[in-house]
């Protein structure tokens, strides 16, 4: 009780110093203040700069290669958007800690550009109350701007951040914007938001580029937008993988990794395959009474399982043309499997594992 006595005090104490009242900031820089002054952070001296070494450097960005490719070229799109005078943009990993950054020739000159580099540490324990530091801690896109930056020396600009989340919900980077005091806040934050969406996406569709990946949205015109629900679906017609705009869109049905697609949506997957197949956009309704529009995503060009799925396959595949008997069970599983279009069923029907259907399929 006196720890939280003495914070509250201790935060007090600062707010008077600044010229400051406590309902000039909302909860969230309120309880990030909070744990600022918990960790001893002192806002009126300069905040120590914490950077890895060059070669620790290194090894995180190599560890980090596959997602930096997709997030770089998102960066560059950023930097371009944001346009102004000193600002800079910046992509860290999920512990703050900048990877890459982007700046202006006159951000180059100020503090903030001579200190978030890469290699440094922008986690809150660290600098204080911070755009990038609060968006790892909260786990969700945040503006901090002035003021409320616990720090003076960063009270004379804007921060912007967004994180990356996986496929499973996990943060697994953020992007940041700083730009001078009283920019284009809202403008700015939307622009890193879009940018975080585009690498979720492009990591989504990597991730499930050998399933039929299915975009969907309750308004028609969206679907070309990044604001999509994603869902991949197998050939059994489970869902192996859903983006968080699906995860909310369809909030309440049921757990949506590996359910049956027939579970969610009235409209059966068997009865609807086909003209998705045949890029034809759609409208279905879950059972909970809600229609959206679905299409089948462009990344499905890309499909080989899927591909070899429809294809009608009654000859042998390349591993079982050597020998007769080969050939002959190897077309049994493929003509099968196009009678059911299910490899489920086929398995059943031949007492076969799946793997071993899937496999004469290739």
């Amino acid at each position: 009780m006196g720890n939280l006595s003495s914070t509250s005090k201790e935060f007090k104490n600062i707010l008077k110093k600044r010229g400051m009242m406590s309902y000039e900031m909302g909860k969230e820089i309120s309880d990030s203040w909070s744990r600022c002054i918990a960790e001893g952070l002192n806002p009126f001296q300069d905040p120590k700069q914490s950077v890895v070494s060059s070669i620790e450097l290194k090894e995180i960005k190599e560890k980090n290669d596959a997602l930096r490719k997709i997030v770089i070229p998102e960066l560059e799109l950023l930097y371009s958007q944001i346009a102004g005078t000193n600002f800079m943009v910046a992509y860290s990993d999920e512990n703050g800690l900048v990877l890459d950054t982007i700046y202006d020739k006159t951000c180059l000159q100020t503090d903030v550009g001579k200190t978030v580099i890469p290699g440094s540490i922008w986690a809150e324990k660290v600098c204080g109350t911070n755009g990038l530091g609060l968006s790892v801690e909260l786990k969700k896109p945040t503006i901090v701007s002035g003021k409320e930056h616990f720090f003076i020396a960063h009270e004379n600009i804007s921060c912007f951040a967004s994180p990356i989340i996986n496929y499973d919900g996990k943060t697994i980077g953020i992007i940041d914007a700083s730009t001078d005091y009283m920019s284009r806040e809202q403008h700015t934050l939307a622009l890193v938001k879009l940018a975080t969406r585009s690498i979720e996406t492009k990591l989504f569709l990597k991730k499930f580029e050998h399933e039929l990946i299915l975009s969907f949205h309750p308004r028609q015109e969206y679907l070309s937008t990044t604001s999509v629900g994603l869902l991949a679906v197998n050939g059994d017609g489970l869902i192996v993988g859903a983006n968080s705009n699906a995860k909310i869109m369809l909030n309440g049905l049921v757990d949506l990794k590996n359910e049956n697609f027939n579970k969610i949506f009235t409209n059966s997957f068997s009865s609807i395959a086909s003209d998705l197949l045949n890029n034809k956009t759609l409208k279905i309704t879950d059972h909970l009474g809600s229609s959206v529009f679905v299409v089948k995503s462009q990344i499905f060009k890309e499909n080989k399982f899927i591909e070899a799925k429809t294809e009608k396959k009654t000859s042998a595949c390349k591993n079982c043309e050597d020998t007769k008997i080969k050939r002959e069970k190897c077309v049994l599983i493929r003509s099968t499997f196009n009678e059911t279009n299910n490899i489920s069923a086929a398995s059943r029907k031949l007492g076969v594992s799946r793997t071993t259907i899937y496999k004469h399929l290739q």
